[in-house]
């Protein structure tokens, strides 16, 4: 059971797990704190613009889901906290290319979510692996994250993570096919959830698939599944205008989904308008 609008707050016994993915703390077309500090610098970076916009979008994405909700369950990071020293563009559109300082920055950010648990799913090697040593993994020892390694071991993340409320299992990965056309931004989930499916006998069923990677959200429910891919607080960059300029513009958000202690699940879309335009230039 699916509610997109109309949802006005959480019964007692309810469990609330809040998503967000690609948050690429570090680049200068994604969300920062308020004080970004670089320390080779030794100084803090004046926001952009832009920057500007998706900060406040945080906070009003943070303080909505509080005001509707109270402290959530679980916070969930499918992945890409940090954008990592971007190498193939030698750090240009990067106010830091220390990881040290973007890690510090993103607990700043996480501060500002009224949450109870959280968990870290790893993302893209490029953005948070430096010579093998992972970052997610790092920031999930930091902040107290919730073990998640479905096959075992010590460490705190994994590719893909299970997470089971009130017997409904979500499970959490960050990759998903992309496309730059709305008409077939809906393929690469309803194939996965279709797939999914059939790695029931192996995994257990899963209800909740929730992906990230590809900056746009959308949401498929089908009898007995939901698919969500999570928006994104990253403009893009450089490396997305190889193709052309359309349908690179992020949906910029988070989602939370609501389970009933009968199984009943709500999903529930906080996006926001950043109130950035681009600059144009005028001739006269």
């Amino acid at each position: 059971m699916s509610r997109l609008k109309g949802i006005t707050g959480r019964s007692k016994s309810s469990k609330t797990v809040l998503m967000a993915s690609d948050i690429h703390d570090m680049s200068r077309m994604a969300v920062c704190s308020d004080t970004p500090y670089n320390s080779e610098l030794d100084q803090t970076m004046k926001l952009t613009g832009l920057q500007k916009g998706l900060n406040q979008a945080w906070k009003d994405v943070a303080a909505d889901v509080k005001d509707k909700y109270g402290k959530v369950d679980l916070m969930v990071y499918n992945g890409e906290p940090v954008d990592g020293a971007n190498k193939k563009n030698l750090g240009q559109q990067s106010w830091t290319t220390n990881l040290e300082d973007g890690m510090q920055d993103f607990m700043k950010l996480d501060s500002l979510i009224s949450r109870d648990k959280v968990l870290l799913v790893r993302g893209s090697n490029y953005h948070t692996t430096v010579d093998g040593t992972n970052i997610e993994e790092i920031l999930a020892d930091r902040m107290g994250a919730i073990r998640a390694k479905p096959w075992g071991g010590s460490g705190y993340t994994d590719a893909y993570a299970m997470v089971n409320v009130y017997g409904k299992v979500f499970n959490f990965s960050h990759h998903i096919g992309y496309s730059k056309s709305m008409a077939y931004r809906s393929t690469a989930l309803a194939r996965e959830m279709a797939n999914m499916h059939f790695e029931d006998d192996k995994l257990g069923k899963i209800d909740v698939v929730v992906r990230s990677h590809v900056h746009y959200f959308w949401h498929h429910e089908s009898a007995n599944r939901h698919g969500i891919i999570t928006p994104a607080w990253k403009f893009a960059d450089y490396h997305l205008f190889r193709g052309g300029v359309a349908g690179t513009t992020p949906d910029i958000g988070m989602v939370l989904a609501q389970v009933e202690p009968n199984g009943d699940i709500y999903v529930d879309k906080f996006i926001k308008d950043v109130g950035v335009k681009p600059q144009q230039v005028h001739i006269k």
